[in-house]
């Protein structure tokens, strides 16, 4: 018995050291593309993703993940009051909340703000050019790149129709961000002509900084918690609330 489970290990390492002199050999064979797939997200200057659990707040030195245009989330959803849902209507009848195609841009900023190099931005994702004509339909224009911030595992199965549907403020989960994205003054140095191109002069600016950054974790003991104690279950369920909040720890339910 000894000897056969000798063999049987052996021969296991011989299979294990094949495929690895099998694999090396495909290297740059385009036949044979060998791309690295994570579980886990991760933050790359190429991908813009954030990993799971990495907050970023005020005083954070996580890298907050810049973005393509200077949008304001703070003059949408505080001074307009424009409802999260209209941005992102897919919220309530899908899995994923949806980024805004350029089209939702255009239907306002077609005719606002138009002189603004932030929305020139969008005009140009819109239709090649700096302001969109009437004429102009899009058809030639390409999606705004925005990069990913709030990102889950791909082993997570996470509903928003689900979450909308029962009561659960967008703020609980992805923080208040109808105050981020706030304009602030910066001195931006320019060469001063006055002076032989060589002394500094600054001139004030208004940017958006910090267009979007992550306030939660996201990470599976933060959504069990909520899971546990958020009182939309018992508004929900009533005398099947503590049966429902069973359910909700089991893995299936996350975990497909």
């Amino acid at each position: 018995m000894r000897h056969l489970i000798l063999a049987n290990v052996a021969g296991l390492i011989l299979l294990a050291t094949g495929c690895q002199v099998e694999e090396a050999a495909q290297q740059g064979d385009e036949r044979f593309p060998l791309e690295p797939h994570l579980l886990y997200p991760q933050y790359t200057v190429e991908t813009g993703q954030v990993a799971t659990g990495q907050v970023q707040g005020a005083g954070s030195e996580a890298r907050v993940v810049e973005q393509p245009i200077g949008f304001s989330h703070f003059i949408h959803a505080t001074t307009l009051g424009i409802q999260c849902e209209f941005c992102h209507s897919e919220a309530r009848k899908s899995i994923h909340a949806g980024v805004p195609p350029v089209q939702t841009c255009m239907n306002c900023h077609r005719y606002v703000k138009t002189d603004l190099p932030e929305i020139q931005k969008i005009h140009h994702f819109y239709c090649g050019k700096e302001k969109c004509g009437p004429q102009d339909t899009g058809a030639d224009g390409v999606p705004i790149p925005w990069n990913k911030v709030h990102d889950l595992p791909d082993y997570v199965h996470f509903s928003h129709k689900r979450h909308v549907r029962a009561g659960v403020d967008c703020t609980e989960c992805h923080g208040q961000v109808q105050l981020q994205g706030q304009k602030e003054t910066v001195r931006i140095p320019v060469e001063n002509p006055g002076h032989g191109g060589h002394a500094p002069e600054f001139v004030t600016q208004e940017l958006v900084k910090n267009v979007m950054v992550r306030e939660t974790t996201l990470q599976m003991g933060w959504c069990l918690d909520c899971h546990a104690t958020h009182p939309s279950i018992d508004a929900n369920y009533g005398e099947k609330a503590d049966l429902r909040r069973a359910e909700l720890k089991d893995c299936w339910t996350c975990h497909k």
